[in-house]
């Protein structure tokens, strides 16, 4: 998949449903951790680590805080965003 995300500012994330329950009944600070990530991930998309699961896709990558380990995609094209799809805490 293209890199072409390397030169844009920010992108949007989109949550899978059941990730974004998980995170809306995190504790607050949590949740700020997880926030402060992905804006992270959202302003450098290749800023965190490959998942090593996904080893044959670059473009899946992981966020690791002091309480929750997150997976996203990269999603380039027309409307690129971050995919997260799982969430372990």
């Amino acid at each position: 998949m293209s890199r072409g995300l390397r030169h844009v500012r920010a992108i949007p994330a989109r949550f899978a449903a059941h990730v974004g329950r998980t995170v809306r009944d995190l504790p607050a600070p949590v949740k700020e951790e997880i926030h402060a990530a992905v804006l992270r991930a959202c302003g450098d998309p290749w800023s965190w680590p490959q998942a090593d699961k996904y080893e044959l896709d670059d473009t899946v990558r992981v966020i690791t805080t002091s309480a929750a380990i997150v997976h996203y995609v990269i999603l380039t094209g027309p409307d690129p965003h971050l995919w997260v799809f799982a969430i372990v805490t």
